[in-house]
């Protein structure tokens, strides 16, 4: 199935989840006054393979699950890269925004008076990213992979992407040059099995579908081995700017969106964005950003860096 198709499928499913899911409200609350719409932002990179005109359909489970858990109707929006919504949002042009962690991270390096309201969580709250290889695998480092050839599956998540190409470029080249061919396999699973059968010889996953790995087939688990380990990133986060959303919307959102994965309808939503909870925002989150800013900086300080190293 090639990705387009494969993205209109889910698109497909999405609809379909929607008509199903979706509640109808009260005759009375529909002619009831309702409160102006939060304006929500999301950062683009949560989209990656998503076609520009299915973004609306694909980020209306956010809007659903947040009305169906607090009242609240969301008004929601493609906002760009993370500086662009880091700047509507500490200019108030929108009130909530979404962001992956380490993008957060650096959100933050411009924006410190931006706060973290709840993360979003994928079964656990702290990501890793695991360079997997065979166990007999007998590379001393990832300069011995060089030419190898990558599976990296549909949906990668980002800090998985950003691991990826920080490695490889401190072997000199962007991952798509280092390797000698890099596969799309439909999911994480698909990728290790590429990995065990040797059809590839190694590939990029994150903590949580490498658990799941060892669990659904240990016996293949153990002829794999993680080559490099990344640091903890933060987990992806709904954040806001102090003032421009109301102390009782912000109250509403965090209680309402705690139980989201308590009800059938909560837990269906969620995983039309393969979420598991909505969570507080853990005590070591503000040190895991200032962690993985220093570990992953910017794009464009990196980019700065890269030229004056080529000079």
């Amino acid at each position: 199935m090639t990705q387009k198709r494969a993205a209109a499928v889910a698109i497909w499913a999405i609809t379909a989840a929607l008509g199903a899911l979706t509640p109808s409200l009260p005759a009375e609350e529909e002619t009831s006054k309702r409160p102006e719409a939060v304006r929500i932002g999301m950062v683009d990179s949560l989209f990656r393979e998503v076609p520009k005109p299915m973004l609306s359909l694909v980020m209306q489970p956010f809007a659903t699950l947040m009305q169906q858990q607090t009242g609240l109707t969301g008004h929601i929006m493609a906002d760009g890269e993370y500086t662009n919504l880091s700047h509507d949002l500490a200019t108030d042009k929108v009130q909530l925004g979404v962001f992956h962690g380490v993008e957060f991270a650096w959100a933050r390096l411009q924006h410190p008076e931006l706060k973290p309201l709840m993360i979003a969580v994928i079964q656990q709250p702290h990501l890793r990213a695991y360079l997997i290889v065979r166990s007999d695998n007998e590379s001393n480092g990832l300069a011995d992979l060089k030419g190898a050839d990558l599976a990296l599956s549909r949906g990668t998540p980002e800090h998985c992407r950003l691991f990826l190409d920080k490695f490889c470029k401190k072997e000199g080249h962007e991952p798509k040059h280092f390797f000698g061919k890099i596969t799309i396999p439909g999911n994480p699973e698909d990728a290790l099995d590429k990995v065990y059968e040797e059809e590839v010889q190694a590939t990029v996953v994150d903590n949580v579908a490498l658990e799941s790995y060892k669990r659904r087939k240990p016996g293949r688990f153990e002829q794999l081995q993680p080559m490099l380990i990344s640091e903890i990133f933060p987990a992806g986060v709904v954040a806001y700017h102090p003032g421009a959303i109301d102390a009782e919307a912000l109250r509403r959102f965090r209680e309402g969106m705690s139980t989201a994965n308590q009800s059938a309808l909560g837990r269906q939503l969620m995983t039309l964005w393969k979420l598991t909870a909505f969570e507080p925002i853990p005590a070591d989150y503000e040190k895991t950003l200032t962690d993985i800013a220093k570990a992953y900086p910017p794009p464009e300080v990196q980019a700065r860096v890269e030229k004056k190293t080529t000079k």
